[in-house]
């Protein structure tokens, strides 16, 4: 059993119980003051209603007595009655006037012979009535007319001509009339009050019982619910409504468990289907918001699954407050919301959370989605890493050279040799038996140019080699030297002439493939600039620990406001026409940044460009 403090407790917490209390202490303590006032009015008109009976019967009493004292004309009897009645209890004052209102008798002294005041009162009717009395106290008055008999008209005349012998008036004491109504009133409100009480604090108990604490239950029990704690059930005693809505309660929540669960293990389902894309994906609403996204977007941009859900998309891959202009840059959400519907592709540049840049490719396509009954729209993008597919492209362009320089060392490599080795046992038997000057000359021709051949298969088996992690030795003036070798007859073919200039012994630890498709891009770049020939100067040095390679040609030059876009991959705009993938710069930068170098462009239209390469030396101690 619940104590009468906590039965308070829950009432005064409970929004349903203060109301429904104050309801009900309105409406009881209302009805009990209107049915106490009407207890007092009645209880009062009663009191007056048994003083003014009582004071009649004394009246009819004394008016006998008066008129028999008169008949017999015995006027000290008559002055005794008055004194004597003035001297009971409960009466001021006793007065019997003429038809005059002259005051004949009187049990107070000074009032025998005074004229009555009559203002307001009619002395020949009988009446009641409080009012103030001689002295200023209120009163009772009692208004009593003596009607005339025929037995005194020796006296007072006939009946018709005098109607009323004298007037009996009696002051009564109104204040104890109105104690014993207070009294009776207070005595009938202090029972009011105590049946009050024990009916709130029964409908309390009730209520508390039947409603309140159901009521409280449901409402903690929902209050955990949504909290999250699912296994939060209500338990209501009884059989009545609010039991079967405690019951319904339960069987939601099972049924909502059970949705939540099923839910959940379809969100972690689909998290993990997208998680296992290589490529980034990101779902945004029309709000710009990203409403889910894959472990590769957020790897890719530096971040954690945290600061991408639920953030902004410009904001997310771009660093901008607000959303892109679509009139700048093509936003796949806007496009799309706005145009067809149809999926589109484009690049764009994205920016890391270190503040690095990440150029990439962008699929988009829109679907729409019913959420709570409403259809939404939601940009899905598939976001590839355009530096990861240079890298590919890169891997397969080394691997056609590959296959061409194997090629090239089983066709000629093999056969050269052959030949090298029959033509030198040829010289040592001609030389042992046979004196031909001019053979010898010709054998000696032979031999030059097949280890030329040689020498060229060996360069292109080095410049195909696949890059390795581990770095070796490689020094920069060997591979520039193979890489001209093989350019020599382009060069010739675009009127460009190359020339090499090398400071000190510049050794870098890389892959010798890596620098050699470096020099391989960035001269080929160089030939493309210059249509109508020119010079392409290619420099080395070491100094402070940094190797300098730089590819200054004298070609058309950059325009200012493509130079930061020359390492863009899939860009592309030779000066000599001829097409392009625009992924030569974009590995040449890979490349170096791979190596833990920099990589810059300097041009001016129609001078030409210079290409500044620095790499760490190799000799760390070198300072030449």
């Amino acid at each position: 059993m619940n104590s009468f403090a906590e039965v308070i407790r829950l009432f005064l917490h409970s929004a349903l119980g203060r109301r429904f209390l104050f309801a009900l202490m309105i409406s009881l303590t209302a009805s009990s003051l209107i049915f106490l006032a009407l207890f007092v009015t009645a209880y009062r008109n009663r009191l007056i209603e048994e003083h003014t009976r009582a004071s009649s019967q004394v009246n009819e009493l004394l008016e006998a007595s008066l008129k028999n004292a008169m008949l017999k004309r015995d006027i000290d009897g008559l002055r005794h009655i008055v004194a004597e009645l003035g001297r009971q209890d409960g009466i001021i004052s006793v007065m019997i006037l003429n038809p005059r209102a002259e005051v004949r008798f009187a049990s107070r002294e000074g009032l025998t012979g005074a004229n009555f005041n009559t203002s307001g009162v009619d002395i020949l009717r009988p009446s009641s009535s409080f009012m103030p009395g001689p002295d200023g106290v209120e009163v009772l008055r009692t208004i009593n007319p003596v009607s005339n008999e025929p037995r005194c008209n020796a006296c007072h005349g006939s009946v018709a001509d005098n109607p009323v012998n004298g007037i009996l008036i009696v002051d009564y004491a109104a204040g104890q009339i109105r104690r014993d109504a207070m009294i009776g009133a207070a005595a009938m409100g202090l029972s009011g009050g105590a049946v009050l009480f024990a009916a709130l604090a029964a409908l309390a108990a009730v209520l508390y019982h039947a409603v309140l604490k159901p009521v409280q239950a449901l409402s903690d029990a929902t209050a955990a619910f949504a909290g999250g704690d699912l296994a939060r059930r209500v338990v209501i005693d009884g059989n009545h409504e609010l039991t079967v809505l405690g019951g319904r309660f339960n069987a939601m929540a099972d049924r909502l468990k059970a949705m939540f669960a099923d839910v959940k293990s379809s969100e972690a389902f689909l998290q993990t289907i997208i998680d296992a894309v290589p490529d980034g994906v990101r779902v945004i609403d029309d709000g710009y918001s990203i409403v889910k996204a894959n472990s590769a977007y957020a790897r890719k941009l530096g971040l954690s699954g945290d600061e991408v859900v639920g953030r902004k998309c410009h904001h997310s891959s771009h660093r901008l407050e607000i959303p892109c202009s679509p009139t700048m840059v093509i936003c796949p959400v806007s496009a799309l919301a706005h145009g067809d519907g149809e999926p589109l592709k484009c690049r764009q540049r994205h920016i890391r959370a270190d503040g690095g840049e990440i150029f990439v490719e962008v699929s988009a396509a829109r679907a729409i989605v019913d959420v709570d009954g409403v259809p939404k729209g939601f940009t899905i993008e598939l976001i590839r890493d355009l530096a990861e597919q240079a890298r590919v492209s890169h891997e397969q362009r080394l691997s056609e050279i590959g296959l061409l320089a194997t090629g090239i060392a089983h066709e000629i490599h093999n056969p050269l040799s052959s030949i090298h080795l029959a033509l030198t046992a040829l010289r040592d038997d001609i030389a042992a038996g046979a004196p031909a000057a001019s053979i010898d000359s010709y054998v000696e021709t032979a031999d030059r140019e097949i280890n030329r051949c040689i020498d060229v298969t060996q360069r292109l088996l080095r410049l195909s080699e696949p890059a390795d992690d581990i770095g070796v030795l490689v020094e920069i003036a060997k591979v520039v030297a193979d890489v001209v070798s093989l350019l020599r007859y382009q060069a010739e073919q675009a009127g460009v002439a190359i020339a090499t200039d090398f400071h000190g012994q510049p050794r870098v630890m890389a892959s010798e493939s890596d620098i050699g498709i470096l020099v391989l891009n960035l001269s080929q770049n160089a030939i493309h600039a210059m249509p109508k020939g020119g010079r392409l100067t290619i420099t080395s040095s070491v100094k402070n620990g940094v190797v300098a390679l730089d590819f200054v040609d004298t070609g058309v030059g950059i325009p200012a406001a493509d130079i930061p876009k020359v390492f863009w991959p899939f860009w592309s705009k030779r000066a000599d026409g001829t097409e392009g993938t625009g992924l030569g710069l974009a590995i040449c930068r890979a490349t170096v940044e791979r190596l833990n170098g920099s990589i810059a462009v300097q041009s001016t239209i129609g001078k030409g460009t210079r290409i500044s390469v620095a790499l760490p030396s190799a000799d760390a101690g070198d300072r030449s």
